[in-house]
Parts: structure tokens; C-alpha cells; sequence
């Protein structure tokens, strides 16, 4: 993950960008595989929310979708390692 910007670049207004960086905080720093999915059900479950509530474009939430895919395939890789 981007130490620099939690959401790769993906600009939310405040509220809902608080909520993705914890959701994505938490990915990042999951002690097992098991807890990196508990984590990416819930932030998509967030990221539907979103959605179900015409939030944003079709295109923003789909940068978030990809982005927790990424968040949790590094964070899985780590805990490879």
C-alpha cells in the first residue's frame, strides 16, 4: 500500500475516505490470511454501500474494488514472506 496516499490516488470527500483508510489500515496490517478476508468482505461490503447509495460513479467504485485487491494481495504476499 501507498504509504503516502492509503487510496492510491482514488479521491473520496472526507467522510467516506476516513472510512476506506481505516478499512484499508486494517487489510494492511492483518496478522493471518484469515483476517485479510474478514477485512476485504467488510471494506467491500462498505464499498457496496457506496454503491447502493449512488455515491459515486461507476468508475470510482470500480478503482476501489481493484484497490483493495491489490491492498490484500500485498498484505497476503507479506504474510508469506
Amino acid at each position: 500500500m501507498n504509504g503516502l496516499d492509503p487510496l492510491g490516488g482514488i479521491v473520496l470527500p472526507p467522510k467516506p475516505r476516513k472510512c476506506m483508510e481505516q478499512h484499508l489500515n486494517s487489510i494492511a496490517r492483518a496478522e493471518n490470511s484469515g483476517a485479510v478476508q474478514l477485512w476485504v468482505d467488510r471494506t467491500q461490503s462498505l464499498i457496496e454501500g457506496l454503491e447502493a447509495a449512488g455515491a459515486f460513479n461507476a468508475t470510482t467504485i470500480e478503482a476501489l474494488y481493484v484497490h483493495v485487491d491489490n491492498v490484500a494481495r500485498d498484505r497476503l504476499e507479506a504474510l508469506k514472506a
